[in-house]
């Protein structure tokens, strides 16, 4: 499993650092910050899932250029703006970002735009039926309970019993969401409804939560 990479491109310093803390917090890579659309363009490898642009920056280019850019790669990303302008909004637009996030930000206004690019990087996954393969999306399920050579995945359908390793579906799902809480459970953390000493209320379910996985709640 592996964490999606954000990059923030943000002139202002205190804001900048405000957004990697929180996006940070929120279970997401910072895999760097640039205060200017040209020190991004000039030094980034590319190397990550989704940006954080600042539409206003103080030098030459702008959020709109850097937007081109991601646009060409097929790259989410979401602009940051304190303005209103309807001119550049319409160009914004025109770049089909995935949100918005107003200045002064507020902390679900970030949820919520991460949210939605956390979703449009999520991969289905693909459960073997008597039907054949299916794609199953990793939203749609609640917990997973490993027993041996075979996994049972719960979502709102009922039960899937799949001949895997509970650690080989692990690797298939994004850690964002799953949560390794017993060597025989995987649970979906957006799930969660309760939490007690050594249990979990998953969807109505209670799940074992043993001693080595308790720091990870």
């Amino acid at each position: 499993m592996s964490r999606i990479g954000i990059v923030i491109i943000e002139d202002e310093f205190f804001v900048g650092n405000q957004l990697k803390d929180l996006v940070l917090d929120l279970g997401f890579d910072v895999v760097g910050v640039y205060p200017s659309a040209e020190q991004f363009l000039n030094t980034t490898n590319w190397e990550f899932d989704a940006a954080l642009v600042d539409i206003f920056l103080s030098d030459t280019l702008t959020g709109l250029d850097v937007g081109e850019h991601l646009s060409k790669r097929n790259i989410p990303f979401v602009f940051i703006t304190a303005n209103r302008d309807e001119l550049t909004l319409k160009e914004a637009a025109r770049l089909q970002p995935a949100g918005y996030i107003t200045k002064p930000f507020q902390r679900f206004d970030v949820v919520a735009a991460l949210e939605k690019i956390r979703l449009s990087q999520q991969k289905a996954i693909s459960i073997r039926t008597k039907n054949g393969l299916v794609d199953m999306a990793p939203g749609d399920i609640y917990y997973i309970k490993g027993d041996g050579a075979y996994i049972e995945i719960y979502t709102h359908k009922g039960k899937t019993v799949q001949r895997k390793l509970l650690k080989e579906i692990a690797e298939e799902l994004p850690d964002q969401d799953f949560l390794r809480v017993h060597r025989s459970y995987l649970i979906n953390r957006n799930f969660v409804e309760s939490r007690r000493n050594g249990e979990v209320m998953v969807n109505g379910v209670s799940i074992p939560v043993s001693r080595r996985y308790k720091d990870a709640l």
